[in-house]
């Protein structure tokens, strides 16, 4: 490499959080995430982003790219002084000496002039030769006589528990109001949290709550693509096999960042109400057999989740049992396969099967190609065509929550149950709510041939099995 090459090098390293993390350590791992998270410190750093709020999922190397931030704005913003905070005494002291040990290094000190103060240092709070300052602070402590221009909150809770007490959530945030929000230097001084969420009311909803001017920045562990935030080190198999050993509840919110409370929503967990299939097995003749198609079509290129929710009704318990949950992103020829492999699957099961499907719009192009298809391939069941009418919130509330209250509706245990279970739980405040849109239209289908002011329906099948 001659020298124009390194000079270059270096003047990137100057300029660009991300190519400072790469220069200074050899063993940085650029990934994607890793790009947006600079991206978002390099501005915060800057003064570009007064209020930062950034969200990510454990093990994303935040903390690290933070200790590269404070070394790095170390001599690119002038007359600063860092706060610096975490919930662990023992880990402040390390995150320190590593930051020290990174703006002394070598490495640092080929591109920057300045370095650390070795008459003003202790563990605690120490300078620069350009006088910026770094303090670090363990949540909870006061910090008599001190002011900042850049503040950074990282993980302000020490576990799960913590974050699930009342008292300590109250604690963090009267931490935060009086200890910190008075010891501004000026009104340029900026803030960032940065944490993974453990639940709707921790400290990322009570300061959004008070203040709506914040950027924020999400780092799901899954992408709606169906992506992990890593892939080399988080395959999507390993963060499944994460998802079921801690749960939906708790997967969401610190891994895919979207908290709830169940407290707040229409459906408790203690609704739910499981059974194994081979203790139903028997029951299945009696049963009457509804699958719903709720397909995600439109004009676009990339398609949206649809889903496909199959249903038994047990005649002589009135009992409903969620069997089969699909979520299919996917061409209209392939939901259609999906479509056939379902009914012929289930269509002589049990007592009578009946697929439902909705027609909106350009959803009925679908209906129409699926009924030529049955002469195409000579297999034919009963398909009922629904209109939806009202607001979906308001079909789902009528339909499901009187059953799931009263436990008329039990979980067949499958994989997709779980994606069943947290739309139910984060229901009417979720993201998506296609899969119970689907399970309440097929419940509605299975009350009565000729269904409630709900729906406008249209049979075009006569041989109408339920």
């Amino acid at each position: 490499m001659d020298n124009s090459q390194i000079a270059f090098i270096k003047q990137r390293a100057r300029e660009h959080l991300l190519s400072f993390c790469v220069y200074s350590d050899k063993f940085f791992e650029i990934n994607k995430h890793h790009e947006i998270i600079a991206d978002a410190l390099q501005r915060f750093m800057e003064g570009k982003t007064k209020k930062l709020i950034l969200q990510t999922p454990p093990r994303s190397w935040k903390s690290r790219l933070i200790c590269e931030a404070i070394a790095w704005a170390f001599w690119n913003v002038e007359n600063t002084d860092i706060i610096y905070t975490w919930h662990s005494i023992s880990l402040l002291e390390s995150f320190s000496r590593n930051i020290r040990d990174r703006v002394a290094s070598p490495e640092y000190r080929s591109i920057f002039k300045d370095t650390v103060k070795w008459d003003n240092w202790a563990v605690w709070a120490w300078s620069m030769t350009n006088n910026n300052q770094l303090m670090i602070y363990w949540v909870g402590w006061g910090i008599t006589g001190k002011g900042w221009h850049r503040l950074i909150i990282d993980d302000p809770y020490a576990t799960r528990q913590d974050a699930e007490s009342d008292t300590i959530r109250k604690r963090v945030e009267d931490w935060y109001d009086s200890t910190f929000l008075s010891r501004r230097h000026n009104s340029e001084a900026w803030i960032c949290l940065i944490m993974q969420r453990w639940r709707e009311d921790d400290l990322v909803w009570y300061i959004l709550e008070k203040e709506k001017d914040w950027e924020i920045v999400k780092i799901p562990a899954i992408s709606d693509d169906w992506e992990s935030f890593w892939d080399s080190r988080f395959p999507i198999p390993f963060l499944e096999e994460m998802r079921t050993n801690i749960g939906d509840y708790f997967f969401s919110s610190q891994y895919q960042q979207e908290p709830f409370v169940e407290s707040w929503g229409d459906f408790k967990r203690d609704y739910f109400r499981y059974e194994e299939m081979g203790n139903i097995q028997g029951l299945i003749p009696r049963m009457k057999i509804v699958s719903f198609l709720d397909p995600a079509i439109s004009t676009k290129q990339e398609w949206d989740f649809s889903a496909l929710v199959t249903v038994w009704h047990d005649l002589q318990s009135n009992l409903r049992y969620v069997l089969e949950v699909k979520q299919i992103k996917a061409v209209p020829n392939e939901i259609i396969d999906e479509v056939f492999d379902t009914a012929r699957y289930w269509k002589n099961k049990g007592q009578s099967y009946k697929m439902g499907i909705e027609v909106v719009q350009y959803q009925k192009m679908l209906a129409l190609a699926i009924r030529d298809e049955m002469r195409k391939r000579d297999f034919h069941f009963t398909m009922e065509e629904v209109n939806p009418r009202g607001e979906k919130e308001a079909r789902v509330r009528s339909i499901l929550q009187p059953l799931y209250s009263s436990q008329s509706i039990i979980h067949v245990r499958w994989d997709k149950i779980n994606e069943l279970e947290l739309e139910l739980l984060k229901f009417p405040n979720g993201k998506h709510d296609d899969i119970i849109d689907s399970l309440s239209s097929a419940c509605s289908i299975m009350q009565s041939s000729n269904l409630s002011s709900t729906y406008r329906t249209t049979v075009r099948n006569a041989n109408n099995l339920i």
